[in-house]
């Protein structure tokens, strides 16, 4: 080979072949897992909290020894989030990194305070924050949360993110709010949930949903876990859980009825300028647990009662949450507009800008439709 080309060739894969020229060390990184926003409560400032990942205490398998938390949150103060993110160069010598972001999580205060769409700018605004991150609020001081050392993970902001994921077995969980599911509600101009955490004897929990008001884009209220079944019904994402008969609907005993599906429709009716609407609820369950030892499984139609029940006892969750939603604190949090827009156009047109008075009075009836479709190994001819 002529040794001209030789050259050429070394120096082309020289050029190529530069390897990792800006790569940065994981140390060097300050990468951030989760966020907390909350309001000072000595000068009502705005406060934000980094939970930066420590790399050299997160445990290994081969590791057994107890190791110091893998995480260090830093809590500062200031006007405004961007403000505070480049004030942290104060504290530390690595830029907050959020692209690894988890979650974020709100105290009831700041919505409060400030306007929820105010608050989302940032979030929306700067590259760094992806629209896919949940959302949570809570009624305790977000930095005890945040430095609550988790049970089953590594870090507090991934165990927070966690607590919603089984909405898919258990109809009490709210499912995942992302800053994408805000900023739509948000244009929207719609009222909305956020899902709730607590801190309870030194756990974080799921713990129901705090309320943000269309209008003025504040919190509102709060909805406590044992009412969100309703909440999960009227928003018709109910794929599994259980429906618990408790031996006041049954004289025999109580039953645990495990829902297999659910489906709710809303129909409406308009005549002349009145409108009424429809809840219909549809639920295929299966028979998990019967505490009934003097229950007679040989009767026919015996499942008939248990049935009944359960419709008696989910149209309770559904009439409370409806009850909640348009006499306490008259919001449509349940985003029934959403129905009357589709099935009812006209009207719509004509009262969308109404909708906030005439929402209260609105005419709802529910109407539940259970079905037992097996009864596990015990399985009793039900006819």
């Amino acid at each position: 080979m002529h040794p001209l080309k030789s050259i050429f060739i070394w120096m082309v894969m020289l050029i190529l072949l530069t390897g990792c020229w800006d790569i940065k060390e994981i140390e060097d990184v300050g990468i951030i897992v989760g966020v907390g926003l909350d309001v000072d409560s000595n000068d009502d400032n705005l406060t934000m909290v980094n939970q930066y990942v420590v790399p050299g205490k997160i445990p290994t398998q081969q590791d057994s020894s107890p190791q110091s938390v893998p995480f260090q949150n830093i809590s500062m103060t200031g006007d405004t989030f961007f403000e505070i993110i480049r004030m942290n160069s104060l504290e530390s010598n690595r830029p907050p990194n959020y692209t690894h972001l988890k979650s974020i999580l709100s105290s009831t205060k700041i919505f409060e305070k400030e306007r929820a769409d105010q608050v989302l700018d940032i979030f929306i605004r700067d590259h760094e924050f992806r629209r896919t991150t949940p959302v949570f609020i809570t009624r305790d001081p977000v930095l005890d949360i945040l430095n609550t050392e988790p049970e089953k993970e590594v870090f507090p902001a991934i165990q927070i993110k966690s607590l919603s994921e089984n909405y898919q077995i258990n109809n009490k969980n709210p499912k995942n709010l992302t800053v994408g599911d805000m900023s739509q509600y948000i244009s929207e101009k719609k009222s909305f949930l956020i899902p709730g955490v607590s801190l309870e004897e030194g756990k974080v929990k799921s713990s129901g949903a705090g309320i943000i008001e269309a209008k003025s884009s504040h919190y509102i209220g709060w909805i406590d876990i044992d009412d969100m079944e309703g909440v999960r019904y009227m928003h018709n994402n109910v794929v599994g859980g259980f429906i618990y008969l408790k031996e006041e609907k049954l004289k025999e005993g109580p039953v645990i009825l495990e829902i297999k599906g659910a489906n709710t429709q809303f129909k409406t009716n308009v005549q002349g300028d009145d409108l009424k609407m429809k809840v219909q609820v549809n639920i295929s369950s299966v028979l998990a647990e019967d505490w009934g030892l003097g229950r007679n499984v040989f009767k026919k139609s015996w499942k008939n009662e248990l049935e009944e029940a359960a419709n008696e006892t989910i149209k309770e969750k559904i009439e409370r949450i409806l009850e909640l939603a348009q006499q306490e604190y008259q919001t449509d949090f349940l985003n029934l507009s959403k129905w009357v827009q589709i099935h009812e156009p006209k009207y719509w047109e004509k009262h969308e800008k109404e909708w906030d008075k005439l929402f209260p009075e609105l005419d709802i009836s529910v109407d539940v439709h259970t079905e037992i479709t097996d009864f596990g190994t015990q399985n009793f001819n039900a006819k």
